[in-house]
């Protein structure tokens, strides 16, 4: 939608045309008048076709666009322009009609200013300090708006469906050639974005796993091709599942991804207690062949098992051996794929028991005298890093470890991280307010604000505006750091763990809406601490909210209660666990 006010008697327009697309290649175009009681003027269509098919199988994409003709002048009043795409010049027409059907019931904003008001206050995080406030909902608007509507309530969109092809780190395909991501999916969706959206709108998340089942014969496809079992997703995907990276190293040895989608269905259903995702949404075959392709691609050294030739997440470092990192999300994806066999009523492979028990399972590098986790095999102490890498066993992963060891992962690691991208500094923020290292926790909080743009406060790849603009994996980064930080929340499938604190520069902090187990809370957040309401949910079902000490606190729906800051756990009656 573009809006014009023209407060003199006329003003006139030009056209500027970019350069042609590499992309698309132009193959009709055309005004015309569209015969509909609904119709805002004359509308050019244009329709194109990609050039490049993701693979010499795949049918040449067509896209086709509705959109009101800009006059050569324009006379004083208001005047609205709009644009529609679609797959077929159907579903583009019926977009086209929609919008000029709210133009017409003059609801065309009120529309759009509705549903977000319907997200903010059902769904939120309020702060006290209203410049920060504006970083916080830029943040969620930013990030939302890469995914359907489903978070939204928007009049007849039901009856609008469309496909969903995951998350990019660059937000939607923009940018020049070679630019912002050109829209692919990466493990930023799984390991950095889906856990920010998660805990407020785990429908979105759901969206996401089913665009992992969708591209499951891609993986299924490149594990083969590589020679192993089960399925390998790859390190870029688009529309097919097959792996669409520029880069043959990236592609080869970027492995850990495979590991992370499990990781963000294994989340999922643990917030929302739905297993059947894993039964009727295909969930299960994820699961499955992803635990088969890594107990495949491990070797056995004597002692342990091991995986060789791999990209950590530390992009500097590559054919490495057993990468810290991989291997712990390889081992999580085991143990989840047990896991959610016994749910199933299934016979778990023994082979994953075998590679992923304690002792003698996979190697996870550990460096005795020096207290703390190496990157890789050979990796020295000290050496520039590009990114988060270690600093993720301990969250999001949840690897056991001493404190000491904790705390030297984030120290010897944020000593040596080179200016790199923006999601780093939440993961050591949130280390540091696991250990209750508060000052230093707002000190590496901050870093992160480097990657921030005025004035839209849009967030960048890299500090000082380089790097890719809106960079999605870098607003899910920072939005971890307010529910997995300063909320301190962990989710475990028997109940939801919280440890708040309140963040830098505020007095209060609302979290409004988090959602576990089909139910919502709030809760808000002061110095002196906090408060809890169970709002909605299953008026059957008794929640309560626990203390380290055993102590407990019915959650009345709609009742506040008042407790001091801590480590405390919510969870249904039936589930009830003493800390």
């Amino acid at each position: 939608v573009t809006e014009i006010e023209v407060s003199r008697d006329s003003v006139s327009l030009e056209s500027h045309q970019g350069k042609p697309s590499s992309d698309l290649k132009i193959i009709s175009h055309s005004n015309e008048i569209i015969s509909s009681d609904e119709q805002l003027g004359e509308v050019t269509v244009f329709a194109g076709e990609i050039t490049s098919p993701e693979t010499k199988d795949s049918p040449a994409l067509k896209v086709y666009c509705i959109s009101s003709i800009f006059p050569k002048e324009l006379s004083r009043g208001h005047h609205t322009f709009l644009s529609a795409f679609g797959y077929t010049y159907n579903e583009a027409l019926k977009f086209y009609n929609l919008a000029v059907q709210y133009y017409n019931n003059k609801s065309l904003l009120s529309t759009h200013q509705k549903s977000w008001d319907f997200v903010w206050k059902s769904v939120n995080i309020d702060v006290d300090n209203s410049d920060f406030a504006k970083t916080v909902k830029s943040s969620l608007f930013f990030l939302l708006s890469a995914f359907p509507h489903f978070a939204l309530q928007i009049p007849d969109l039901e009856n609008y469906p469309f496909v969903f092809f995951g998350v990019s780190p660059g937000s939607l395909g923009n940018g020049g050639d070679g630019q912002d991501y050109w829209g692919h999916v990466f493990w930023d969706q799984d390991l950095w974005m889906l856990p920010g959206v998660m805990l407020l709108f785990p429908q979105l998340v759901r969206q996401s796993i089913l665009y992992r089942v969708a591209m499951l014969p891609g993986a299924r496809k490149k594990a083969k091709t590589n020679g192993y079992m089960g399925a390998m997703y790859p390190w870029e995907s688009g529309r097919t599942g097959i792996d669409v990276c520029p880069g043959a190293i990236y592609a080869k040895y970027q492995q850990h991804i495979t590991a992370c989608v499990v990781y963000a269905i294994r989340q999922y259903v643990y917030v929302t207690g739905s297993w059947d995702i894993l039964t009727e949404d295909g969930a299960w075959d994820i699961v499955k062949e992803t635990a088969d392709y890594w107990v495949s691609r491990v070797e056995w050294d004597g002692n342990n098992f091991v995986i060789n030739h791999v990209m950590d997440p530390d992009e500097y470092h590559y054919k490495v051996d057993n990468s810290c990192f991989t291997n712990a999300a390889a081992r999580l994806n085991l143990l989840f794929a047990i896991e959610a066999a016994g749910k199933l009523g299934k016979s778990a492979d023994p082979r994953w028991i075998s590679v992923s028990q304690e002792k003698q399972g996979i190697k996870i590098p550990f460096d005795e005298k020096l207290r703390y986790h190496p990157e890789f095999d050979g990796y020295t102490q000290g050496t520039l890093i590009k990114q988060a890498s270690v600093v993720l066993l301990g969250y999001p992963l949840g690897v056991p470890m001493d404190d000491d060891v904790r705390r030297n992962d984030i120290i010897e690691y944020e000593k040596c991280t080179d200016k790199g991208p923006g999601m780093t500094y939440s993961m050591y923020s949130i280390g540091m307010l696991e250990l209750g290292q508060l000052e230093t926790a707002e000190q590496l909080f901050k870093v992160q604000f480097k990657n921030l743009r005025p004035p839209f406060r849009i967030w960048n790849e890299y500090p000082y505006a380089v790097g890719c603009t809106n960079f999605l994996t870098a607003v899910g980064g920072f939005l971890q750091s307010l529910l997995y930080g300063y909320l301190g929340a962990r989710v475990f499938e028997q109940f939801l763990q919280i440890n708040p604190h309140v963040m830098p520069d505020c007095s209060n902090v609302t979290y409004t809406g988090v959602s576990y187990k089909r139910e919502r809370f709030n809760f808000i957040i002061s110095k002196d601490g906090f408060q809890v309401c169970h709002t909605t949910g299953n008026a059957f079902q008794l929640w309560s909210i626990v203390d380290k000490d055993g102590k407990k606190w019915p959650l009345v729906t709609n009742e506040t209660v008042s407790l001091g800051l801590g480590l405390y756990k919510i969870s249904n009656f039936n589930d009830y666990v003493i800390i």
